[in-house]
């Protein structure tokens, strides 16, 4: 019974190891497919080529522009039109959205046409991406709005930030050509994670992109998207801390009241690990 039974399971574990093998296998061609898709997609979108809809009101010629990036958070939208649209002190604000989760495109746009721009919120745009590009879609943005003759200042935000009303007028006054301001800073050491929050008004190291007011002509040179290596291509805040700091920029706290909001949904748990690893790539002697 012993021999007969050892012979009935060899069979069934080598299936399963088999099976385990093609899994592997098969994953491994998805994460190739995605990263090729994803790399097309820097190309194209780093050139401009990707279509935006004015969903709401008319793009202020005074206006300030305000870029947001949306994931996995679309019962967020009609918060962030309503915050947008309360806030006060502000030249008309242009609010330029990029929506990296393709399946939520009529969503937003149902939404946003639904809710409109009022108070403080002059315009709505909306790019949706078929890949998602992370971040980084909201430098793609405004690389599109600098070609369009868009001279600054710019604020970004992230889709999970509630902020209160005098938070945008907070970051214009502290506003300077070639300079990052933001809410969310540090000063850093020998590693991503040995760092010191900054104070308000203190230089920085990092400065975050959910909260910040920074000079868009960071994305004149093409080197801001060709020179970022895909691995770290998710990590746009690193990469524009990086460039600024090292174009000789002022990087500084700015304290500007704010919650987060459904934070469990968004993607900083799956790169914990590799912004260490940025971060020492960056400081490595031959990116000077």
């Amino acid at each position: 019974m012993t021999e007969t039974t050892d012979s009935a399971q060899k069979p069934v574990g080598a299936l399963r190891s088999l099976t385990a093998r093609l899994r592997v296998l098969a994953a491994r061609v998805r994460h190739r497919v995605l990263r090729f898709r994803r790399e097309r997609a820097r190309v194209r979108y780093a050139k401009g080529r990707f279509h935006t809809s004015t969903l709401a009101g008319a793009a202020p010629a005074d206006g300030i522009a305000v870029v947001m990036c949306l994931w996995n958070r679309p019962e967020r939208i009609g918060d962030i039109l309503r915050v947008l649209a309360r806030q006060t002190g502000t030249p008309p604000i242009r609010l330029v959205l990029w929506a990296n989760r393709a399946a939520d495109r009529r969503h937003y746009e149902r939404e946003i046409r639904r809710i409109g721009a009022s108070g403080a919120l002059a315009s709505v745009e909306l790019t949706t991406s078929r890949v998602n590009v992370g971040g980084l879609g909201r430098f793609f943005a405004l690389r599109r709005l600098r070609d369009s003759g868009y001279s600054g200042p710019a604020i970004t935000l992230d889709d999970d930030q509630e902020i209160e009303p005098t938070f945008i007028r907070t970051l214009l006054d502290v506003y300077a050509p070639r300079s990052l301001h933001g809410v969310w800073a540090f000063r850093q050491g020998s590693s991503y994670w040995d760092r010191e929050a900054a104070d308000d008004g203190q230089p920085a190291d990092y400065i975050g992109t959910g909260g910040c007011v920074l000079d868009p002509s960071i994305v004149d040179d093409d080197g801001f998207f060709t020179d970022l290596p895909d691995r770290y291509s998710f990590l746009e805040d690193q990469w524009m801390s990086w460039r600024a700091a090292r174009a000789g920029w002022d990087l500084r706290k700015v304290d500007a009241p704010f919650e987060f909001v459904l934070a469990e949904r968004n993607q900083y748990g799956a790169l914990l690990w590799l912004k260490d690893e940025f971060h020492a790539y960056l400081a490595s002697p031959d990116r000077g």
